[in-house]
């Protein structure tokens, strides 16, 4: 059992049958033919040769699946990711000079170094326990992300549509600047194979079947295209050649404190949003087939991941959706999919090498564009903006962050617009009254007496919810009322300080001759004010378990208190009572 924890493969391998085989690697043969001109995209989109995207799908992709908790979620480079890179390259220096300007051979070092941290920095998020980090992302930030990362996507690869001349400047405004500038500069040739790879792309997808592997053939169209036309004379940019050897081994540069500074906020950019898109893709994967999932363990999968391509010349990634949904809905039945298709990548490099090396860049770039448009979901971006006006706002902002900012600096901003939105949710709890027709007070006594002020508390009584707690509670103690019955069912967690809050606000009742009575229904908050003597100076007769049982209690205490033979003569509210009922003085 404790080697299965360790190795999590080992349960899969444990009765792994023929058919299991036959399933897992048909989806691989399909999926890692539409994975590998994806991830030379992502690469390209990340500012380095395709070759380093290709590395990345294969060891690292084998890692991830082999100890990740999900069967179904296949890691490799992601267009978010990829920005981040692209972003970093954009504004790190190395002796004055930024990584974006150094020789490819000067530059990789940094970007390994970049996908170890990463990956050191996710092992650690697993085993703190971190796997529940998702939940605390909401859907408004995650939606902003996606839609600013599109658009993000789309202006980084109109240069190369458009094969405008001059260097690739930083910054989506500044990309459609040049754009628009240098528009009566645009290389007629290299739009036409953009728009001819994205035209054959949703040609090939809705007319053949989903197992066609579409963008991989419209490549292929795309390059026999620009060989008939000899391209390359007419100023089309060319992929290169591509070294169609095992990934080499790799390693970051000497570390130093001032390179560890400039390298940790993008590794920690990388590390968090990577973490969130795996959790979120691993969760819906394991849902789909009704699984259980260890957030803990992807993470611990995700960052041994990118140690390896770190290690093996690749560029670093996370779970991706584009490469995980496919293989379910192939038919894969266990991890091993991803596992062959890691396997598959290298044999179909050295098949696929001579074709890749004479490629064009618009006929990728077109690739992007199209990614970059299939990404933006227009339900998801409406409900954001009529749901309510906090999500609206946090989605805007976000969305404003993410085109403005660098893109590390957008990722911190949207998880900490998450947590202000979640601790702003949980600091308000809601204190209702109810009305006499309230289905909630439907088994109340017939001769209930009036003057009963029942109050619902619902949400989280934490030391940050106090002030609004204090703020509700004294504006509904000032309501004409002879007896006030509290009900905290719907308060799930309580603290000292939201003790302390009940007690001010008994002692408040107290101090007008409003005997209170609380009903309790969870144990966890009936223990927390049994700890603090709360219920002890209240006693039993004071406090309920359930609604109606409160109800009860207040029918018959109003009638011991208010009544005279079989008259019943309540006396204005505020002025003192003759009553046997709790201390005043709580302490």
């Amino acid at each position: 059992m404790h080697a299965r924890k360790i190795l999590p493969f080992l349960s899969t391998l444990h009765g792994y049958s023929l058919g299991d085989l036959r399933a897992d690697f048909t989806a691989a043969f399909t999926v890692t033919p539409m994975a590998i001109p994806q991830a030379m995209a992502y690469a390209m989109m990340a500012g380095v040769h395709p070759q380093y995207g290709i590395y990345a799908c294969m060891l690292p992709v084998i890692v991830a699946a082999l100890w990740g908790s999900s069967r179904f979620l296949a890691a490799g480079p992601t267009n978010a990711i990829s920005m981040i890179l692209f972003s970093t390259m954009a504004t790190v220096s190395v002796g004055g000079v930024l990584l974006s300007g150094l020789p490819e051979e000067a530059r990789m070092p940094y970007i390994f170094g970049l996908a170890l941290l990463c990956g050191l920095l996710q092992v650690g998020m697993g085993l703190a326990r971190l796997g529940d980090l998702a939940n605390y992302i909401s859907h408004s930030v995650m939606v902003a992300f996606a839609t600013g990362m599109a658009f993000l996507i789309a202006g980084s690869q109109i240069k190369a549509a458009l094969g405008l001349p001059g260097a690739q400047p930083a910054g989506f405004f500044p990309q459609i600047w040049l754009a628009m500038r240098q528009l009566d500069q645009t290389n007629c040739w290299s739009l036409l194979l953009a728009l001819q790879t994205i035209f054959l792309i949703l040609v090939f997808s809705r007319c053949i079947s989903r197992r066609f592997p579409s963008t991989l053939a419209a490549l292929a169209i795309a390059t026999l295209t620009a060989m008939t036309l000899d391209a390359q004379s007419k100023g089309v940019t060319l992929v290169g050649a591509i070294p169609s050897i095992v990934p080499p081994l790799s390693l970051p540069p000497a570390l130093s404190l001032g390179l560890f500074k400039d390298l940790f906020m993008p590794a920690l950019a990388i590390a968090l949003l990577g973490a969130v898109q795996s959790l979120a893709i691993g969760k819906q994967m394991a849902a789909i087939k009704g699984d259980s999932f260890n957030g803990s363990q992807e993470l611990i999968a995700q960052g041994l991941g990118n140690i390896t391509a770190g290690l093996t010349s690749g560029i670093p990634g996370c779970g991706s959706f584009t490469r995980s949904a496919p293989m379910v809905t192939l038919g894969a039945h266990t991890r091993m999919g991803s596992v062959f298709s890691g396997l598959l990548a290298l044999p179909m490099l050295f098949v696929l090498a001579p074709m890749i090396s004479r490629l064009p860049m618009p006929a990728l770039a077109g690739v992007l564009l199209l990614i970059a448009a299939q990404s933006i979901d227009p339900r998801a971006i409406r409900l954001c903006l009529v749901a309510t006006r906090v999500d609206r706002a946090v989605l805007l902002l976000t969305f404003a962050a993410t085109l403005v900012l660098h893109l590390e600096q957008a990722v911190l901003v949207g998880v900490l617009l998450s947590l202000i939105l979640y601790i702003y949710k949980t600091s308000h709890p809601r204190v209702l009254r109810l009305r006499p027709n309230d289905p909630l007070l439907r088994n109340a006594p017939p001769d209930m007496p009036p003057g009963v002020a029942v109050y619902v508390i619902e949400g989280t009584l934490f030391f940050g919810a106090i002030h609004e707690l204090e703020r509700q509670l004294e504006e509904v103690d000032r309501e004409p009322a002879r007896l006030v019955l509290l009900h905290l069912t719907r308060v799930f967690w309580l603290d000292a300080s939201g003790a302390h809050a009940l007690e001010q606000f008994v002692e408040r009742c107290y101090a007008r001759s409003l005997p209170v009575i609380l009903v309790v229904g969870g144990r966890n908050v009936r223990d927390i004010l049994r700890r603090t003597g709360i219920l002890d100076h209240l006693s039993s007769g004071f406090v309920a378990d359930s609604m109606d049982q409160g109800l009860q209690l207040a029918s018959g205490l109003l009638q011991r208190i208010t009544c005279r033979g079989d008259v019943c003569d309540l006396p204005p509210a505020g002025q003192p009572q003759a009553t046997s009922g709790p201390s005043s003085n709580l302490r």
